[in-house]
């Protein structure tokens, strides 16, 4: 007779991706205080803004991203929903909106159609891309329109001038159209704060091909914040199967993943001086370039308040260099050569954000129920204030994507549920702070969110909620969980990965804890009904102990595996 082992996890059936985006509810912002978020710095280098996601998924197949592992299709929500929902958050007086979307101009028609619905409208909104567009896919007619809607900090991502590298990480970027597209943005819009992204040491990488890109962009002479990131391999992408069968050591990868991305790693084709070296000419020759920071700091002083640029300029340099002032300093730049005059924190401030907010989305109230299912959302994205990293690029913003989950939760079972959301260093800023929520609340289940970049401080986290004594199912999802839901689950802590999309899945698991009764466990018979998890075996044995009897053959090769 066989049995099921023990050391087996098992994957239920993918659950189907939502098609139909303008379906799911809009993002209910009340379920947050705004108040704790305002004047922390976002992704996007600003504080006081909305994030906004027209797209889920990414089309394009890039080897060192993992979207397309979590999100398997490209859907975008329709042009008119969009736009009113951005819309909706200006007439609450918010001035700066930030599209998190991986790419957010994959349909230059749809791009187009929303920017001048933006200019007819007269919403006087800034508009930034911090996940950066595609930049071969912008031409003059987009950018023009881009710029007539208000768009002030665009981002687009180079990774390498390689053509062969281009090729080796599958993304096939046209280096020439996309030079020609940022030399006319650079040109024609000198008022727009341009980022160009690299990234630095892909495994078979030569010295030869990171000079490409390194002339790259010392030619573009007037971009305001390039970047060289060091590669990062993470868990679970292609470029982790790649660097492992040319040579990179398994310990040299996890040595590497939570390093700041300026911070040279044991994962490089090359040697670390060959780096350094690199790093420092990219600094002195453009970054520290006096002619460049003359011209282009004015520029960046009328749209970015002092302790954004400082932030901006601080991720370049070790800890000693503090910001905007000390770059100045270095570069040779008197104080009657640059005038600091910086954008006024007043004139981007939200009054009474809150109470806008609740008034706003005064619709998605939920009714008040005492016996309610209570659900407690996590997110592990952010290192408590007193272990950050100063070298760390430090951005706090409301997590959407747990704003996402609530709302859908809160249509879909209205009053037989009751969230709330919290995030690490804003609502709790020590794990002591995390279980005083955690007991005042009493939640029937905790979900908890978090990136590779933080997986030791995901699971340390979980392990303290475990260790107040807290007996109910904790689940996890999100990219990390997602990708490496084998490595995740050999924590004994966690009893649930949610794969990839969230809102659907983690309904069926609350809706079958409300029936169960006891608003605890779910048994094996349960978990195996539900799409788009996995789970360790050990923890949830079946009744049946006869395989045939649960499963064909074929079914169990699918669906079980060894962890």
């Amino acid at each position: 007779m066989n049995t099921l082992k023990k050391d087996l996890i098992f994957k239920t059936k993918t659950r189907k991706q939502f098609n139909k985006l303008d379906e799911l509810p809009t993002y209910d912002r009340s379920l947050v205080n705004y108040d704790n978020y305002n004047k922390r710095i976002g992704h996007a280098g600003v504080k006081y803004s909305m994030a906004v996601q027209a797209t889920r998924g990414c089309p394009y197949r890039c080897f060192y991203c993992d979207v397309y592992k979590t999100t398997l299709h490209h859907f975008r929500r329709s042009t008119e929903s969009v736009f009113e929902e951005v819309k909706l958050i200006a007439n609450m007086g918010v001035k700066r909106v930030e599209f998190i979307d991986d790419i957010f101009n994959v349909k230059k028609k749809d791009f187009i159609e929303f920017f001048n619905k933006v200019k007819k409208e007269n919403l006087d909104l800034n508009f930034f891309f911090p996940t950066a567009l595609k930049g071969d896919l912008l031409d003059r007619e987009s950018i023009d329109a881009m710029m007539a809607g208000g768009a002030v900090g665009v981002n687009v991502s180079l990774e390498s001038a390689s053509p062969r590298m281009q090729k080796v990480m599958r993304k096939n970027l046209d280096i020439q159209k996309f030079r020609e597209n940022l030399e006319y943005l650079c040109k024609n819009y000198p008022e727009a704060v341009t980022t160009l992204n690299t990234m630095h040491g892909f495994p078979t990488e030569t010295e030869e091909e990171a000079m490409m890109t390194l002339d790259f962009i010392l030619s573009m002479k007037w971009v305001h914040f390039p970047y060289t990131h060091v590669v990062r391999i993470f868990p679970g992408t292609d470029l982790e199967k790649f660097a492992l069968n040319h040579g990179v050591q398994r310990k040299a990868i996890n040595e590497s993943i939570d390093k700041s991305y300026h911070m040279v790693t044991p994962t490089l084709p090359f040697s670390k001086e060959f780096t350094e070296k690199y790093k420092l000419k990219f600094l002195k020759d453009y970054v520290l370039n006096k002619e460049r920071l003359l011209k282009i700091i004015p520029v960046q002083m009328k749209h970015f308040t002092e302790d954004e640029l400082d932030q901006r300029y601080s991720s370049y340099f070790p800890s000693k260099v503090k910001g905007l002032r000390d770059v100045i300093k270095i570069a040779g730049i008197k104080e009657n050569e640059l005038k600091i005059d910086c954008l006024k924190e007043n004139h981007i401030e939200i009054k009474d954000m809150n109470e806008k907010i609740k008034k706003t989305f005064k619709s998605a109230e939920v009714l008040k129920n005492d016996n309610a299912f209570k659900v407690l959302l996590i997110n592990i994205s952010t290192h408590f204030t007193k272990d950050r990293d100063v070298s760390e690029y430090d951005v706090l913003e409301p997590p959407l994507g747990l704003i996402a989950l609530l709302s859908y939760l809160n249509k879909e079972l209205k009053e037989k549920v009751r969230g709330k959301i919290i995030k690490s260093r804003v609502d709790f800023d020590s794990y002591d702070e995390l279980n005083d929520i955690i007991k005042k609340f009493n939640p029937d289940l905790i979900g908890v969110s978090a990136m590779t970049f933080h997986k030791d401080f995901f699971h340390n986290s979980i392990k303290k909620i475990r260790d107040t004594g807290y007996n109910k199912m904790i689940v996890t999802g999100g990219p990390h969980p997602t990708t490496s839901y084998e490595e995740v689950l050999k924590d004994k802590n966690i009893d649930i990965c949610v794969l990839g999309e969230g809102e659907a899945t983690l309904k069926d698991i609350v809706q079958k804890l409300i029936l169960t009764g006891d608003k605890k466990y779910l048994d094996y018979e349960n978990l195996i009904e539900i799409n788009g998890i996995a789970f360790s075996k050990d923890k949830f044995v079946p009744k049946v102990q006869n395989i045939n009897e649960l499963l064909t053959e074929e079914e169990f090769k699918t669906n079980s595996i060894s962890a």
